[in-house]
């Protein structure tokens, strides 16, 4: 089984294999790889067919971008997008991948986040 990852072409590290640096600017840890911020995916669990259960997406070592959690079978449980500590967008989704619900409470800071992770923005 594979997961099939929310921006895949970002790095994955195991949460354990990251420096923690305490409370965050924003919210959540700070997490710092070799005596660097670490931007990327830390995964904080996987299941025991080896797929990831849950991962939380990091900028220049904050909490930002996409939390993600996500069924046995590797497809999307929930997801949602964080700037800091405001929740810009939620989703949810069936264990075949189609979406059941989403909510934008805010479309101008999930450019914020999009600038800050590398994201393509929306047009507003």
């Amino acid at each position: 089984m594979t997961n099939e990852l929310k921006r895949p072409n970002v790095i994955r590290v195991n949460e354990d294999k990251l420096e923690d640096k305490g409370h965050g600017i924003y919210t959540g840890a700070e997490y710092w790889q070799n005596n660097k911020p670490f931007t990327g995916f830390a995964v904080a669990s996987y299941y025991e067919n080896g797929n990831i259960a849950l991962e939380v997406e990091h900028a220049n070592g904050q909490t930002m971008g996409w939390h993600v959690e996500y069924y046995e079978n590797g497809k999307i449980k929930y997801e949602r997008l964080n700037y800091g500590d405001s929740t810009v967008v939620f989703r949810y989704f069936d264990e075949d991948g189609n979406k059941t619900r989403e909510y934008w409470p805010d479309k101008k800071s999930y450019n914020e986040v999009a600038k800050e992770t590398g994201m393509e923005p929306l047009n507003e």
